[in-house]
């Protein structure tokens, strides 16, 4: 073990950093897959405990000038079939599909996409059309992911029996979301965008806003779908959003969709604050909420606690418009930067609150990727994960994988665009529940007395010591492993006091800590997370 604590702070005050009172915080543990390329923006389905990756770009941030921004050099034109378990992926060319039009679009990035049973269906997206001009793809495009997957793992190649291509103007969308309620498909929001890129307003390109919900059905087996279209949801207020998070909501009976904040407002070039509920016919705005921090589509992970009667929305990374500082005060960036923050947003008796979590991501993580749920777990639907099935004290809930790896927070200013990536990094996601961490007070005490508290701080990673009752005689501080090895000894003065110990590197697991007073002992177990 690399050393588990490198030196002790006695502090007056309480943490400055601002205090997560969620029910559970997460812990990421990087995953690499060898020559596994970094992707952000791309379109991907789950089987089997497997991925299928399609589109997005290669690169980092887009560049500002139009002859470079959204360049083919940084099209993904290959279908990757990752395997995390076994860290493995397996990878075939979009050539195969022998079909131009159809290579183009799902070359593309920032498309929207939903399962429909074992298909993957693939809306609009925005790249170089066959004849090399920038569009927004004006096609749906349905994939038979078992099949594709399959084809890839044992014969490195596609063919276009795995898909089936409808073109249709409605689905000329990108960076809107694609999600289903009942037999409706909802996609919601997003932007026609053709054209080059530039962030001046030049012409280069020609935006148009959907500002609504396009609804539609599909019907008929593949490969012979068919699409019925409805009367769309329009509110050009509230849906002027694109590039955001959108996911599913339920109070435990029923299954609905909150799109959260989004860009741009019509008087600035600022993200919305508040989220919009929406159902199968209306979309209300939730004004009396402000959410702060993650703007931006990022991963994100949604929790149904029915003893609690709270849903929770966990977002990791991605850019916003507010983040934290070290000193856990809350930042205003116009520039609306990458940003670090996790946090939850709950949904409790109809009111919701915004929480800062412990953890951070790594480096300014979080744009542009997915998470992959662990389909392992109980659901109540919609990969809403059952939170009250969780009953180990950490449980693995899933994945990040990609997304726009920056190494500052504003990149796209000052000739510094080139210096971000697209990550292939993997993270491991686990859940951990506060009811059995935080504050630890004294267990298996000889003697009452001696008031100890030990309080784990991931996101600091720091572990703080409490003597709440004074001493007249120095304590003994003991740290073993569930092994019973010897980790940590280390004296605290007599009298009530807290100590700090810094840059843990310790791995997560269960560990025992021991106080010891004279005549009086207490111990504790805790979890490092």
């Amino acid at each position: 073990m690399k050393h588990l604590f490198t030196s002790f702070l006695s502090l007056l005050g309480l943490f400055s950093m601002a205090q997560n009172s969620a029910p559970f915080d997460v812990v990421l543990e990087p995953i690499t897959i060898s020559a596994l390329p970094g992707i952000q923006s791309y379109t991907a389905a789950e089987h089997d405990g497997k991925w299928l990756i399609i589109g997005g770009r290669l690169d980092g941030l887009h560049q500002r000038q139009p002859w470079q921004s959204f360049d083919d050099a940084g099209h993904n034109r290959d279908v990757y079939v990752i395997d995390p378990v076994n860290a493995a992926y397996y990878h075939a060319p979009l050539s195969g599909l022998s079909n131009d039009t159809l290579e183009a679009q799902l070359a593309a990035t920032n498309a929207n996409f939903a399962m429909h049973d074992s298909l993957l269906l693939v809306v609009g997206g925005y790249g170089l059309s066959a004849g090399s001009v920038h569009i927004t793809h004006p096609m749906l495009t349905a994939i038979n992911v078992p099949a594709m997957m399959n084809q890839i793992i044992t014969q490195g190649q596609i063919s276009a029996s795995t898909t089936q291509s409808i073109t249709d103007e409605d689905f000329a969308v990108t960076g809107g979301k694609l999600l289903q309620l009942d037999t409706t498909f909802l996609l919601i929001g997003g932007q026609r965008f053709d054209g080059q890129y530039n962030p001046m307003g030049h012409n280069t390109y020609v935006q148009e806003y959907t500002n609504a919900i396009r609804r539609f059905s599909v019907s008929g087996a593949f490969p012979n779908l068919s699409v019925q279209h409805y009367t769309a949801i329009v509110d050009t207020a509230e849906l002027h959003r694109r590039d955001y998070n959108v996911t599913y909501m339920t109070d435990g009976s029923n299954l609905d969709i909150n799109a959260w904040s989004g860009v741009f407002q019509y008087g600035a070039d600022l993200p919305f604050l508040h989220p919009v509920e929406i159902s199968t016919s209306t979309a209300s705005p939730v004004t009396s909420f402000s959410q702060y921090l993650n703007h931006y589509h990022c991963p994100s992970l949604s929790l149904w606690e029915d003893s609690a009667a709270a849903m929770h929305t966990v977002f990791f990374g991605g850019i916003a418009e507010y983040y934290y500082d070290a000193n856990g005060t809350l930042v205003h960036d116009n520039d609306v930067p990458f940003v670090n923050t996790i946090a939850a947003v709950t949904k409790q008796n109809g009111a919701y609150n915004e929480r800062l979590l412990d953890k951070a991501m790594p480096n300014y993580l979080g744009a542009g990727a997915e998470f992959f749920v662990n389909e392992d777990l109980d659901f109540t639907g919609a990969n809403i994960i059952d939170m009250d099935a969780l009953t180990a004290d950490t449980t693995h809930v899933g994945y990040i994988y990609g997304g726009i790896n920056s190494p500052a927070r504003n990149v796209f200013f000052g000739g510094m665009t080139n210096s971000s990536t697209a990550s292939s990094t993997i993270y491991k996601v686990s859940l951990y529940r506060k009811s059995t961490v935080g504050i630890k007070q004294e267990q298996n005490s000889t003697e009452k007395g001696l008031g100890a508290q030990i309080i784990p701080n991931s996101r600091g990673s720091n572990l703080e010591i409490r003597l709440n009752a004074a001493q007249s005689t120095v304590t003994q501080v003991s740290v073993y492993n569930m092994e019973g090895k010897l980790l940590l000894e280390h004296e605290m003065k007599a009298g009530a006091q807290r100590m700090f110990a810094t840059g843990i590197t310790a791995p997560v697991g269960t560990y025992l800590l021991q106080l010891k007073s004279g005549d009086k002992k207490s111990e504790m177990k805790f979890i490092w997370h």
